[in-house]
């Protein structure tokens, strides 16, 4: 009986490693965040511009994991855009950091419509699809409650 259940644990799991080997974060160009936009229209959004590398996206990050679990089952949708060079880097980032929201690479046409210069850079969009806030700065569970409270609230 151990003969069999041992192979057999083994081909259940092994499709299991290779994903979480395999794991990459999605690309994402300026036509596929419009198109990611439209379709949550109805929602509040919040794009996050972030790298790796950068000390205030690191302070930031456990920020956003918290509100992002208090709004949970809300009309919140909390999304990050990273403008790493390499997305190796990202994935395992996002596993040390918690990211259980979507994360994206960003096209360089994302941030040059977004005129990110500097990260982290938020962006808040009221649930019309009207993009309200565009500014550079760390984003802290504070404002980014009294944000998302306030455009809940708007019809």
């Amino acid at each position: 009986m151990k003969k069999i259940i041992l192979p057999l644990l083994l081909c259940l799991l092994l499709p299991c490693a290779a994903f979480g080997a395999s794991a990459s974060v999605p690309s994402l160009n300026l036509a596929g965040l419009t198109d990611l936009l439209a379709k949550n229209k109805g929602k509040v959004i919040m794009l996050n511009f972030f790298a790796t590398w950068c000390p205030p996206c690191q302070v930031e990050v456990p920020d956003l994991v918290a509100v992002n679990k208090k709004f949970a089952g809300k009309d919140v949708l909390i999304i990050s855009l990273s403008v790493d060079e390499d997305e190796k880097v990202v994935v395992p980032f996002m596993k040390k950091m918690g990211m259980d929201y979507p994360v994206y690479m960003a096209g360089r046409d994302i941030t040059k419509a977004f005129q990110v210069s500097s990260i982290p850079h938020n962006v808040f969009y009221a649930k019309d699809g009207q993009r309200v806030i565009s500014e550079p700065g760390i984003a802290d569970t504070e404002m980014m409650e009294m944000v998302f409270n306030k455009l809940l609230e708007q019809k």
